[in-house]
Formats: C-alpha cells, structure tokens, sequence
C-alpha cells in the first residue's frame, strides 16, 4: 500500500470544514474518489476525472496540511484562470478558519494575501498562480505542486517544465483536469500510460461518485458534451471533448475494432 497521503487522511477529515454541493458548512469527509486517490497516488500523479469530483478540494486539504505543520515546506497551485486561483486559495482560507475554531490554535500568518499565505513561525507556503505566466515556478524550491484544470492551458508542457524544476528531491506534483479535445494534455496523458512520463495516470469515472439518476439527467442535459463532462472511460471523454471533424459514435467504433485486430496479433502496414 502507498503511503505518501495517507497520514493525510485523518488531519482531513478530524480539522478541516468544507461548504458542501448545498452550501452547508460540514466536516470534510473524504468521498469515494477521494480515497481511491490516496490509495493509488504516488507523489507524481495525473488525473484524469469528471466533473467536481473534489480532487481540487482533497489536494488544498493536504497542502494545507503541510503549511500548518511543516517547516519551511513551500506549496504551489496553478490554475487555468485568476478566478479560479483566487477561488482555490479562498476555500484554502475557510480551512484554515476551521482549523482554528476546531483546534483553538491561532496560525501566525506573515502574510495573508490574494495570492500567498505565509507561515510566519514555520516559514512555509502556500502560493497560487494561474497559467497565463508560463514562468510561475520558475527560480523557486517547492515541495508540492499541483496544476489544476492542467489540460486547458495553452502552454501545457512550458509550464510543467517550469514547475518540475522547482520541484525539490522530495517534493510531490499532482496534474488534473477534465479532458479537453486532442492536445498537449491529452499528448501527455497518453504518454504516461505508455510509462514514457514518470507520471502515474490515475482515471475517475462519473459513477464512482454520481448516482445513475443523477447522469442520466445530466446526459440530457449536456447533449455531445455529456461525455467529456462525465466520462466512464478516459477514451469518451477526449473523444468527445472539443470540437471533431469526424462523429464521435464512429471513431469510438473505428478504436474497437482497432483495439481487436491488435488483439488478434493481426497489424496493418
């Protein structure tokens, strides 16, 4: 069993509050996505996933962890715009406010902007950028990193290259997002599946958390988009994601019967 977040796990859930999907305020209780992502992670993980799964949620929450009990450890969240970065960092801030009422500690902040958080007795950090600088990152030694919304940048594979190294010997990354059409992101994913990244790809079907009632509705609703918002396999959601020249249903046919002529050991030239 890997260990990198699991001692996560229990600091989650027994210190942090979240705003839930109805606006509640509730203790953070990790989801099945969310367990499924500490049991498979290894410290350089790719998502794939579905809509609002909560992994952005999860990783803020053990990012948080660091800042509040490890010295000197410096976190780094892009995003894919400055609203959304600013959304990521706000929710960092409810838990930190939950941390306190929970624990009656008081953290020291050195700094308490839109865009950092400082330590002021341990020195750690926590920062959020968006992937318009293609730069974030740069000239800095981090030891979590995590790209959000990663296959929506336009300079996916600038940027990453800026990030990893920034990344310290032990530091941990972790890309996701939701697919987005035949791109760098989509170049990459397929890479790591091959083994060809260092990267572990990690896919989360729709249905790990939503309810069957819930996708059928959401199906009519989304029309061609459904499946790239929902997918149940990682083939659907770039398939059907972005624009195509060719009609989905079809290509998904063609990649079947591709899929069983390479089966039967039986290659076209």
């Amino acid at each position: 069993m890997n260990l990198v977040y699991r001692p996560y796990e229990k600091f989650i859930e027994s210190r942090l509050n979240i705003i839930n999907k109805e606006g509640k305020d509730v203790p953070f209780i990790l989801n099945n996505p969310q367990k499924m992502f500490i049991d498979k992670a290894t410290g350089k993980d790719i998502i794939l996933k579905a809509r609002q799964e909560g992994f952005s949620s999860e990783i803020g929450g053990i990012f948080v962890g660091d800042f509040i009990l490890d010295p000197n450890s410096w976190s780094l969240v892009i995003a894919d715009i400055t609203d959304n970065a600013i959304g990521l960092l706000d929710r960092v801030k409810y838990y930190l406010r939950s941390y306190e009422e929970k624990t009656g500690y008081k953290i020291p902040l050195k700094y308490n902007s839109k865009y950092e958080l400082v330590n002021e007795v341990l020195n750690s950090r926590y920062q959020i950028g968006t992937a318009e600088n293609t730069e974030f990152g740069r000239s800095k030694t981090v030891k979590n990193i995590h790209m959000s919304e990663a296959f929506f940048y336009k300079n996916f594979r600038k940027l990453l290259a800026s990030a990893l190294g920034a990344l310290r010997p032990d530091g941990r990354v972790v890309i996701e997002s939701t697919a987005n059409g035949f791109n760098e992101g989509k170049e990459f994913w397929d890479q790591s599946v091959l083994g060809e990244t260092g990267f572990n790809p990690i896919f989360f079907a729709a249905s790990l958390l939503y309810s069957k009632e819930y996708l059928e509705q959401k199906k009519k609703e989304l029309g061609r988009l459904y499946k790239q918002e929902y997918p149940e396999t990682a083939q659907d959601a770039f398939l059907t994601s972005g624009e195509t020249y060719f009609n989905s249903e079809a290509l998904q046919w063609y990649l079947r019967q591709a899929k069983g002529v390479i089966s039967e050991g039986v290659i076209y030239g």
